[in-house]
């Protein structure tokens, strides 16, 4: 899809972070956007913005973990603008830094609930109808490095996004199979520039309760400074959104933002192989 003006792209998780800037590079590009979100009042701001530049905007609230809100948002995007180009299943969650045992089981539910059900709502609601539709189309889900690489203290985000990296795959070869119009496509960055780590502030209330007094370890809480501070210096969503942009045009499948990552998964692959035992970092062992 080389030439996206008029089209329509769909984003979840549209108020914020890497969403909001594909949403907005959507938008300088002349295509029709669908907002999705959780948060109305973000979410408001954010059809505001992209209204005042010219172009089709529909703001949905939406939460993912809900099949009904998915829907609902595939309905009404249909009802308005009459096909989806662009489904990006955006959405997700870091969860606390805590060790595995240490999670309570309420985190694991939320963090699968968001990251992996999310993706699986929007594929079930969106992609028959983007192939019934018979038009170029290409389905983005947002994974990460962390799905294809598993480091301490983020169980059930890397096992989340392990996930999403394998139905995205598995999707890919059902549309080829089927001989589809719709490419799929898996983003996996590393740490960028947004909200994602203040982990207090997105904890729903609901599982503030099952949290009260779960302190981490010191090893678990230094991981926690550390990964502040790497999101601090990390790349911006705006870079990601535009290289989001060229993946579309090229119908290409894995999007990796930091390139360099990839020594840290020729790493992991090679210790998979040998059959040694993993060890984070990865490194690539000298002969």
């Amino acid at each position: 899809m080389n030439d996206l003006s008029g089209k329509t792209a769909v984003v979840t998780g549209a108020a914020a972070g890497i969403g909001l800037a594909m949403a907005r590079k959507f938008a300088t590009l002349g295509m029709n956007v669908a907002l999705a979100d959780r948060d109305a009042n973000a979410l408001a701001q954010a059809a505001a913005e992209l209204r005042a530049s010219g172009r089709k905007v529909l703001s949905v609230q939406t939460d993912v973990t809900n099949p009904v809100d998915v829907e609902r948002l595939a309905d009404q995007v249909y009802v308005e603008c009459g096909a989806v180009h662009v489904l990006c299943n955006n959405a997700g969650v870091l969860g606390r830094i805590l060790p595995s045992w240490q999670q309570p089981l309420e985190n694991w539910k939320w963090v699968f609930d968001v990251n992996v059900q999310g993706v699986v709502n929007g594929i079930h609601y969106f992609v028959p109808r983007m192939i019934e539709q018979d038009t170029a189309a290409y389905v983005l889900n947002t994974g990460s490095v962390a799905g294809l690489i598993s480091g301490p203290f983020f169980a059930p985000y890397n096992a989340s996004k392990h996930a999403v990296v394998a139905l995205s795959e598995c999707l890919h070869h059902e549309l080829r199979a089927m001989q589809a119009k719709v490419r799929v496509g898996v983003l996996c960055p590393g740490w960028v520039h947004t909200g994602l780590a203040r982990l207090e502030e997105k904890l729903p209330a609901e599982l503030r309760g099952a949290n009260a007094g779960v302190e981490p370890p010191p090893a678990a809480a230094a991981r926690d400074q550390s990964v502040r501070q790497m999101v601090k210096a990390a790349i911006s969503p705006e870079q990601v959104a535009s290289l989001v942009v060229e993946a579309i045009r090229d119908g290409r499948f894995y999007i990796f933002p930091q390139p360099e990552r990839k020594a840290d998964l020729q790493a992991r692959m090679e210790d998979i192989l040998e059959e040694r035992t993993p060890v984070f970092p990865p490194v690539i062992r000298k002969a």
